[in-house]
């Protein structure tokens, strides 16, 4: 039984090992290194969340990154996530996100069917089959370079499609007419000028928008890169004394808010190998304020951010 599990140290192996293929990925498949992030933490997570059932591989950690770019890319983001008694994720939605996954399925099928049918297998059997470009070159007998262009002109095909689908004529007119009949009040409103949205919401009464967001447009970052963040964290740490006399050590997973102001707050132990390293790594994380918010539709909000902080006795 053991061989068929992950130990916590192969794990921490493998987020070192395959981070920059993650990063690389998120950047192929989104453009950005914000949406590469945040495919990266999301793979990591799910990964955690089976590791002690399963033996991780690089193919299987690879697969949950594939399907975590597709379930971003179909737009899946609200989802109502239940526990069951083993404490296994089960998703479940609700009638309107049904007919909405009914209809974005229709909707990429149909495009699909549009390409060349050479174009059409290859995407079918890199993202639903899960194969790689390697497997999918020796099985059509042709090269990993004509794979990887076919793939990369029907994500283009593909995005091309989707925005007109999001922003066809009529609904850019649409916008406009709106935008003109509601007048400066409301564009002030939605105006990513926070004193001028402040200054209207306060005369309008408007309620201010309290919600602690899971997915948004903009992730919250650190003000510079992750990794002036993580040398940050190595600058500030003090390894407890109790933990190192007992020589304990691990990943500490911290999930906390970004609030609007950039301050850390509503902090929550995921996993943490001793209490005493919780109590570091929160107080690390804390001495890392202020951060850059999220953004939802050009404003900033409150968003909840997974972070891991390794404890290694040297």
């Amino acid at each position: 039984m053991e061989d068929s599990l992950t130990t916590e140290q192969e794990f921490n192996q493998l987020v070192e090992r395959l981070r920059p293929r993650l990063m690389q990925m998120g950047r192929e498949f989104f453009g950005s290194d914000t949406e590469a992030e945040e495919v990266v933490q999301e793979t990591w997570l799910r990964a955690w969340n089976v590791h002690d059932r399963v033996k991780l591989t690089d193919a299987y950690v690879l697969r949950i990154a594939r399907n975590v770019c597709v379930s971003m890319w179909r737009g899946h983001r609200t989802q109502i996530e239940l526990v069951d008694e083993e404490n296994a994720a089960v998703t479940q939605m609700t009638p309107q996100e049904e007919a909405e996954e009914k209809e974005n399925s229709e909707w990429l099928a149909s495009r699909l069917q549009r390409l060349p049918r050479a174009e059409r297998e290859v995407w079918q059997m890199f993202y639903d089959e899960g194969l790689t470009v390697e497997e999918i070159a020796e099985a059509r007998g042709t090269t990993v370079g004509t794979v990887r262009k076919t793939i990369s002109n029907v994500r283009s095909t593909l995005r091309t499609e989707l925005r007109r689908r999001f922003f066809h004529l009529r609904h850019l007119l649409i916008f406009i007419l709106i935008a003109l009949a509601t007048g400066i009040g409301v564009a002030a409103i939605i105006s990513p000028v926070g004193h001028m949205r402040g200054i209207i919401r306060k005369v309008l009464r408007l309620p201010e928008d309290t919600t602690i967001y899971d997915n948004v447009d903009v992730m919250p970052t650190y003000h510079s890169d992750i990794d002036a963040l993580y040398r940050h964290i190595a600058a500030e740490m003090h390894y407890p004394e109790g933990a190192l006399a007992d020589s304990v050590q691990g990943r500490v997973i911290v999930r906390f808010v970004v609030e609007k102001d950039g301050r850390l707050t509503n902090f929550e132990v995921k996993h943490t190998p001793d209490e005493r390293l919780s109590n570091e790594a929160i107080r690390v994380l804390k001495l890392t304020e202020p951060w850059v918010p999220a953004k939802n539709r050009g404003q900033d909000v409150r968003c909840h951010f997974v972070m891991p902080v390794s404890f290694r006795l040297k």
